[in-house]
């Protein structure tokens, strides 16, 4: 009990310490809480919301330090607190997390490498095995909060009628789509796609194949974003497969469709048909003769 005090005190401390305007000194309480929360004498954060919900306070106001070092170092700490913190708090970080990478006065590539680091540290389902109790808690706190922020907007926790956060997948007027937006998806279908609905993937795969089929969406972006359709296509049911297909084959079929959007569309046959062959292999008599097509196979065969 009194290790756990003193080890209490000592991240009170710390915290504390985060206000200094020497930026030293800043850097050096986070170094020395990500020893802390990197050791087992942590572990009583688990069970103590009014410590965990102070640190992880502290950790995101450090974000938005001025110093490079300082931010980077915060973001250090909240892998670890992340898997000490209880559900009833880690669902509040997340939030705030994801509703600052709406802000229009922050680099908003900060909080959006915050979420990745906490979802990649999470307790996560393994192939072939039934999934832990952790796991499952884990995915519930992302569910509550990720999937909805990624896949549309949402309400505003300020509370005022009508007020709606930006979904992290939207079009920002004056920035565009976010790369990073793209990444955080990326890695929440990587450590927790086994455990997505159905509703949850067909959610999700919109605002991708949005970005896809939009013509002004720039190369990273677009790149992005076909790594992220690769990625959910691994957890799509045969039904929901099916209706992905025809919907690609309806819209390549279209005498309107653009060059760019085109280009687009096949490029995502391609970087499907190289993560998921298999569960490609029953739809290639609907998809090769669009990619014979696009690298000129037709002209190849009228020319023998």
């Amino acid at each position: 009990m009194a290790d756990r005090q003193i080890t209490q005190q000592t991240i009170l401390s710390h915290i504390a310490k985060l206000d200094d305007p020497d930026a030293d000194l800043r850097y050096m309480s986070l170094n020395d809480l990500f020893t802390i929360l990197s050791s087992p004498s942590s572990s009583f954060l688990s069970n103590d919301n009014r410590s965990s919900n102070k640190l992880a306070e502290g950790l995101l106001k450090a974000l938005d330090d001025q110093h490079g070092d300082v931010q980077n170092q915060a973001l250090k700490c909240l892998g670890p607190l992340a898997v000490r913190l209880p559900f009833e708090s880690l669902v509040p970080l997340l939030e705030k997390l994801s509703n600052l990478t709406a802000s229009q006065t922050i680099d908003t590539s900060v909080p959006n490498t915050a979420i990745r680091t906490i979802v990649d540290i999470l307790p996560r389902p393994q192939a072939g095995q039934p999934a832990p109790q952790n796991a499952i808690t884990a995915y519930q706190a992302v569910s509550k909060v990720l999937i909805p922020r990624l896949t549309g907007p949402t309400q505003s926790a300020s509370g005022r009628r009508g007020s709606v956060v930006r979904g992290m997948l939207e079009k920002d007027p004056s920035k565009g789509f976010s790369s990073d937006a793209i990444d955080v998806l990326i890695k929440v279908v990587t450590c927790f796609g086994p455990l997505l609905s159905e509703a949850e993937l067909l959610a999700l795969q919109e605002p991708v194949m949005a970005i896809i089929h939009n013509d002004t969406a720039g190369t990273v972006v677009t790149k992005r974003a076909l790594a992220a359709i690769s990625a959910l296509v691994l957890y799509f049911s045969d039904n929901q497969l099916n209706a992905f297909v025809r919907r690609l084959t309806e819209t390549l079929s279209s005498p309107n469709i653009s060059t760019v959007h085109h280009r687009h569309l096949i490029a995502a046959i391609g970087v499907i048909a190289r993560s998921a062959p298999a569960k490609l292999g029953p739809h290639l008599n609907s998809l090769a003769p669009f990619v014979f097509a696009a690298v000129g196979e037709d002209n190849l065969v009228q020319a023998n």
